[in-house]
């Protein structure tokens, strides 16, 4: 009877073992339109640290300060701005709480926009609700190139390399963006 039982469990540990974990993977694009409501961010970690013009360094932006009072990365009313990714690469952003009245400040709208998915590579390319344009009037041209960390229905999590256009003697950042489903 031990002989039984040892063989069947060498035989179950053999089968689960052959099983291919990323073909019963949900898809990427599975995952980023499970969230009906969208996403929205809820940490941004910098390496190296951000610094600000105040010679602040952050290491988390979206925690600490605002753009408004120079001790963060993001203006306030960029922290609740939803990303709802649909059918067909289209890309949804809901700006959440409306921007203050001064127009210099910053520039949001409900936009649509596309999105790219590379299940291969784990890439993905879309408009990220805080990057303008140079006079603030719009989102920026280009999608932004991220790589997938972690995703679920519950989480994801992506690494974004950006060049600081404004001041190209401040070093090249890479963000570790975490989103998480709006509730």
């Amino acid at each position: 009877m031990k002989k039984v039982l040892s063989l069947l469990a060498v035989a179950a540990l053999l089968m689960f073992n052959g099983c291919n974990p990323s073909t019963s993977e949900t898809p990427i694009t599975d995952a980023l339109k499970s969230a009906k409501k969208g996403w929205v961010m809820t940490s941004v970690k910098s390496v190296p640290a951000y610094v600000l013009e105040s010679g602040v360094a952050l290491d988390e932006l979206f925690a600490d300060g605002t753009v408004e009072d120079n001790t963060g990365f993001f203006f306030a009313c960029e922290k609740d701005d939803a990303i709802i990714f649909g059918e067909n690469g289209v890309e949804t952003i809901d700006p959440g709480k409306l921007l203050p009245e001064d127009p210099t400040e910053a520039y949001q709208i409900a936009t649509v926009a596309q999105y790219i998915v590379n299940e291969t590579t784990k890439e993905i390319q879309f408009q990220m609700p805080w990057e303008y344009n140079k006079d603030l009037s719009s989102y920026d041209t280009p999608l932004e190139k991220c790589t997938v960390q972690e995703y679920s229905s519950k989480k994801l999590v992506i690494k974004y390399t950006r060049n600081d256009d404004e001041n190209p003697a401040k070093a090249q950042n890479t963000f570790t963006i975490t989103y998480e489903p709006v509730k």
